[in-house]
């Protein structure tokens, strides 16, 4: 019998590549997949989406442990995998239709920082999930982004996947090369 998280796992995993087809059919990539062996000491992420880019999955039963711990690895198997950007997607449980479902947490924003009045700035992963998934702000799902910034911690941009895309693209489209942490806190710690 299959261990039920890996279930869950693969099952997050094949949802996230037909969302992001949904989303930009003009963006990924014709044969668009899951990478199979994720997992292993030298995982370079979990999704063959994008050209250029890292992107780990975790369906965790809580939406923000699932950010930090995607975001970490993400950055670690962005490093061996060598790709100039990375980022992890987690769904937030029990989303209703409609309501923003699939978050995109990255160390590093796709071009860069933000401008601070752009942000959010929060100290809790739960408050930015709670701020990002607001339709009631006047503020477009591609523009809603959330930092958050505790002492000791590299901090965490949170936003709907359509805002990590939004951001992608422009930084694509201006040939930016992102500025990443130093590997060296990563690659020990997430796989």
């Amino acid at each position: 019998m299959a261990n039920s998280a890996k279930v869950k796992g693969d099952r997050g995993e094949r949802e996230a590549v037909l969302v992001l087809k949904a989303l930009v059919p003009d963006l990924v990539l014709p044969n668009a997949q899951r990478k199979l062996g994720a997992g292993r000491r030298e995982d370079t992420g979990d999704l063959v989406v994008f050209p250029d880019v890292t992107v780990q999955v975790k369906t965790y039963a809580t939406a923000g442990k699932a950010l930090r711990d995607a975001a970490e690895a993400a950055e670690a198997q962005r490093v061996r995998a060598g790709t100039r950007f990375a980022f992890g997607m987690a769904p937030v449980p029990r989303a209703r239709r409609g309501a923003v479902r699939w978050l995109a947490s990255t160390l590093v924003w796709p071009g860069g920082d933000l401008d601070r009045d752009d942000l959010f700035g929060v100290g809790l992963v739960s408050r930015a999930i709670a701020h990002v998934r607001r339709d009631d702000l006047g503020i477009r799902r591609e523009r809603r982004v959330a930092i958050v910034e505790r002492a000791g911690a590299h901090p965490l941009y949170v936003a709907p996947v359509e805002a990590w895309i939004a951001a992608w693209r422009l930084a694509c489209d201006r040939q930016v090369q992102p500025v990443v942490p130093d590997p060296a806190e990563y690659l020990g710690r997430a796989s």
